[in-house]
């Protein structure tokens, strides 16, 4: 049975120029989910006005936390919100997730805000001392869209098993951006593929940018029963 929950915010974090973390409070309620998985969200005087969003904490901590940017009615209502106001959680939903019977390397790539369900599940890793080996793509248009940059330099600090490659799609004169430009390509992949017959492949992005993963990866010899996607717009 799928539960719900009314959920005060705790903490708002301005991630990019349009883009915000919602940390609701957990300490009093336990929410069982996996990392990668996603819950509906409502205002409680409108119970029509709802949106889906992957989480992007860990199970182990005290805290729902949701990434998102201002599009539409939703979220310039959400965006509105203030520290202490609630909002109505239900869930959690979705075949998209990582959990410890999983033994396999992993692949994870995102794309703009996609990397939400990808740092749910690089944070319980992290958290839980799992003993596989985590690489992070990340696809960004302009090095002030990146998402949880300090996150990310943490887990590369903190983790020998851990590495990420944060790549510009679009950098701009005066970016001063000194990593990798161009968008996420076969050779990218295979450079951080550990094991193309076992390795387990966690995408989530745009429709487009999912399904030309996909496409690279099976072009490489992965089976569609190692990669498992998170797709928008369908």
């Amino acid at each position: 049975m799928v539960e719900e929950y009314t959920l005060k915010i705790k903490e708002i974090v301005n991630e990019t120029k349009n883009v915000k973390t919602f940390k609701f409070d957990t300490s009093s309620e336990k929410i069982d989910f996996k990392p990668g998985q996603f819950f509906m969200f409502r205002f409680k005087e409108d119970e029509k006005l709802k949106r889906a969003y992957s989480i992007a904490s860990s199970p182990t901590q005290k805290s729902l936390d949701i990434t998102l940017n201002l599009v539409g009615v939703f979220t310039k209502k959400l965006f509105e919100a203030k520290v202490g106001d609630e909002v109505i959680a239900q869930g959690p939903f979705g075949k998209f997730f990582f959990d410890e019977s999983m033994k396999q390397n992993l692949l994870l790539v995102g794309g703009g805000t996609g990397i939400t369900p990808l740092m749910s599940i690089a944070k319980y890793w992290q958290d839980k001392n799992l003993n596989n080996k985590l690489n992070l793509l990340y696809s960004v248009k302009t090095p002030k869209d990146i998402i949880y940059e300090d996150k990310i330099r943490e887990l590369n600090k903190d983790n020998f098993d851990f590495d990420s490659i944060i790549t510009i799609t679009r950098p701009e004169e005066g970016d001063e951006w000194q990593g990798r430009s161009g968008r996420i390509d076969k050779e990218l992949l295979e450079q951080n593929i550990k094991n193309i017959k076992d390795d387990l492949f966690f995408i989530c992005g745009s429709n487009e940018f999912s399904r030309s993963i996909i496409s690279m990866l099976e072009e490489l010899g992965a089976s569609k029963e190692q990669i498992k996607a998170d797709i928008w717009g369908e």
